[in-house]
């Protein structure tokens, strides 16, 4: 089920490591001693040591997802406020430790295009009560997305190319933010004309681990000051990696 009409609605394609049945090992996302998904296989080289991670009710899981469903949407019908044009897709991944709260969380993905939107929404999950793993950690993930206002033109959609030469321009700054972080960010933005140039009236960013978290308001504040080029009459959206 999609939104229509600024109405929200969870896209529900919902996935956790070792939900439910038997205890496995998985390696993480985020380092090399724990598992990321299920089914990768270990990167780099040398000794490898996996976490066992542990068993979480998959159906809890999904209803506590359910129950957030009205504080997502009013992060969204305020992302509205700001961005009339607002729409898009994300997805979180969650580590929940065993007490039932979250250790840490991130968009993995997102096209939504709006930071405070996204931040709005990862407080929501976060501090919300997930159900108690047994036997250690979990992680979860979940995708839902926001088609946006029927009665609202969708921007333009343009390709990375379209914004190279800007960000070519403000590429040490990028870089200072990125600084210590391996990986690509991914960024998705909407740009208004202003003048003869374009301006980035909101952007969304998604780091390439939990190491990235904290290098993301850097980021956007850097890539606010890039100026593309002017979209003509009316905004586009864009997404390009910061490697």
């Amino acid at each position: 089920m999609r939104t229509t009409a600024a109405l929200f609605a969870l896209t529900m394609s919902f996935a956790c490591v070792a939900c439910g049945g038997a205890q496995k090992d998985a390696q993480s996302p985020d380092s090399e001693t724990e598992a990321t998904s299920q089914g990768s296989r270990p990167h780099g080289s040398g000794m490898q040591v996996s976490t066992e991670l542990g068993v979480i009710d998959a159906r809890a899981a999904e209803q506590t997802f359910r129950r957030l469903e009205s504080k997502l949407h009013a992060c969204y019908k305020a992302g509205l406020e700001r961005v009339e044009y607002l729409a898009g897709d994300v997805k979180v991944f969650l580590r929940v430790g065993q007490d039932g709260t979250i250790r840490y969380g991130y968009f993995e993905e997102s096209t939504l295009g709006d930071r405070e939107s996204e931040k709005c929404m990862l407080r929501v999950l976060t501090q919300a009560a997930w159900p108690k793993p047994e036997g250690g950690e979990a992680e979860v993930r979940n995708t839902f997305g926001f088609d946006g206002p029927d009665d609202v033109r969708a921007p333009v959609d343009w390709s990375a190319d379209r914004v190279t030469a800007s960000l070519g321009k403000h590429a040490d700054d990028i870089q200072k933010c990125k600084e210590g972080v391996a990986g690509r960010f991914r960024a998705t933005a909407y740009v208004a004309p202003d003048g003869s140039q374009g301006k980035f009236t909101a952007i969304g960013l998604t780091p390439p681990s939990k190491e990235g978290i904290d290098k993301i308001d850097c980021l956007i504040d850097a890539l606010k000051a890039v100026t593309p080029p002017s979209p003509g009459s009316y905004p586009a959206k864009v997404s390009f990696d910061l490697q």
